[in-house]
């Protein structure tokens, strides 16, 4: 029977409440609390999207817990403790969390540690390895960099390489260790996408166990070849063409061993890296595209133009026509119940209950099919245009009253055509047009088509990205570890954190938290980008 959160959010005291009469009981074979209390805890990756979360929720929901190591990268002059009390502390997302506590209550609680996954050892001077040798109870690990289609040095660098240094770390530190990694590690798939599969020698188009062709070594040594034959034979080019042909390089690897891209190619490594360590006491966790946050801090916040944001931001522009499959969900999870799984299954190693691999998604128990959030995207950019005082009229008007559309790849593929072929005759009508009347007053209408045609490129090129997600393939990632580990717990300790994405109601989520969220703080960052882009 799977696993029905009874409790309700209490906003004013910041956490879960039971209901009178709960019939529903945990085991209590696993107690957070207890597993908490008096513990010491390292983090890496605490200043991105999700550690921020994580952080602030650790220190609100476990008091008990005795210290907390964070480790922050130097900024040119400005050391990792400056950075975090700068930058880190005064976050929306750890405000709540300093105005219940005190700086300096947080200052004795927690330590600074400056370095760098990327480093020997992650960059922590041995004299400090010397103080926490031995009083490190559990490693959590967010680092990495978490972009679909770089260079594949720069996303081999923090994803692999980095686990290197990790696991060197872990092991220096005698603790355990909690990985955060990514559900599309899967691949290109269809279906229900199950966490028992093996993880050493993984590849999506495996053919059986008996199938041993990949090997992270092996890869490893393919990659710095291939990158040595790209720096020697393009020597001559430029940084620009070696860094393309990295990038396109590591695509094209990515997707001949069956993933998406690079990203969850060198994520897979990572984690076979990790399964591969004799003795290390591990879990690793995988959520899935992860979102505003539902309730903590509080509802709707967002950081980075990363997961759906860019195309949430597209939708508030007025694009209409999305291809998607007609029957496909979207793995989509709030950011707060990502850091509640991690608590959860930080819990579970600490007591020894853990399994070794834990998905943090939503469409094995609350799918939201693709074509529902296209509609939900239309009302926003309706409710938004229609209320919109600046710009075209006209153009409002046709944002607000033509509604948004599924369609197929070919038809984009079409409608792009006659786009860029429009594009081509106005382009070639207004050159005409400045023999006649000069460039003084014809070159402003070439400068806003250039910028037209980069947003549209720019549009395309976000889209691309997107469509393994959106139509070429349909995840659904099981997720019954998870809830057999909330299963598990005091009734106390589910106060504090909650596994229910069951309970999310997707129109109201997505409309008026999710969309709100995007457009309060991602929007005017985005604005700011794209203004000095075009400066």
């Amino acid at each position: 029977m799977p696993y029905r959160s009874p409790w309700r959010w209490n906003p004013i005291r910041g956490e879960y409440e039971v209901p009178e009469g709960d019939r529903l009981q945990g085991t209590g074979e696993i107690s957070a609390i207890d597993a908490y209390s008096n513990r010491t805890i390292f983090i890496l990756g605490a200043t991105g999207f999700v550690g921020k979360v994580l952080l602030a929720m650790i220190l609100d929901r476990f008091p008990e817990l005795k210290h907390l190591v964070v480790q922050v990268r130097r900024k040119r002059n400005v050391s990792g403790e400056q950075r975090f009390f700068s930058e880190v502390l005064p976050s929306p997302t750890l405000g709540p969390v300093v105005r219940r506590f005190g700086v300096e209550e947080i200052r004795r609680k927690v330590t600074i540690v400056e370095g760098d996954v990327n480093e020997k050892l992650c960059g922590v001077q041995p004299e400090l390895l010397g103080k926490l040798d031995g009083k490190v109870d559990v490693v959590l690990n967010l680092a990495g960099l978490v972009e679909f289609d770089p260079p594949l040095t720069d996303s081999l660098v923090p994803n692999v390489y980095g686990v290197q240094n990790l696991l060197e770390l872990v092991k220096r530190l005698g603790a355990k260790l909690i990985h955060i990694s990514t559900c599309y590690v899967a691949g290109k798939k269809n279906g229900r996408i199950p966490e028992d599969t093996p993880i050493l020698g993984y590849y999506p188009k495996r053919q059986g166990p008996d199938d041993h062709r990949f090997n992270v070594a092996e890869e490893l040594r393919w990659c710095e070849q291939f990158v040595e034959e790209c720096k020697y034979s393009l020597r001559d080019s430029g940084t620009r063409a070696i860094r393309e042909r990295l990038q396109a390089g590591g695509m094209e690897r990515a997707q001949s061993w069956g993933w998406i891209n690079t990203y969850t190619y060198t994520k897979s490594m990572g984690e076979q890296l990790i399964a591969g360590t004799p003795g290390l006491d591990f879990a690793i966790v995988r959520p899935a595209i992860v979102e505003s946050s539902m309730r903590f801090p509080f509802p709707g916040w967002n950081e980075g133009l990363t997961t759906s944001a860019p195309l949430v931001l597209m939708g508030g522009e007025g694009v209409k026509s999305w291809p998607v499959r007609p029957d496909g969900p979207l793995e989509i999870i709030p950011v707060d119940l990502v850091a509640m799984g991690i608590l959860i299954v930080t819990a579970a190693v600490l007591c020894g209950k853990n399994k070794q691999v834990y998905h943090l998604a939503t469409a094995d128990e609350n799918p939201v099919v693709l074509p529902r959030l296209v509609a939900f995207l239309g009302m926003n950019s309706r409710y938004k245009h229609k209320h919109k005082k600046t710009g075209s009229k006209l153009a409002n008007l046709w944002k607000t009253y033509v509604e948004t559309q599924v369609i197929t790849v070919e038809a984009l593929e079409a409608r792009r055509d006659r786009i860029h072929r429009g594009l081509d005759v106005i382009h070639g009508a207004l050159n005409f047009a400045k023999t006649i009347l000069g460039n003084g007053r014809v070159g402003p209408y070439l400068k806003s088509l250039r910028t037209t045609r980069r947003q549209i490129r720019q549009q395309e090129q976000t889209l691309d990205k997107f469509l393994p997600f959106m139509i070429h393939n349909s995840f659904v990632f099981e997720t019954r570890n998870i809830r057999k580990a909330v299963a598990m717990l005091t009734n106390n300790d589910r106060t504090r954190i909650a596994w229910d994405p069951e309970t999310i109601d997707w129109a109201d989520y997505w409309v008026n938290i999710h969309t709100k969220g995007i457009e309060k703080w991602i929007r005017p960052v985005f604005a700011t980008q794209r203004k000095t882009a075009g400066a």
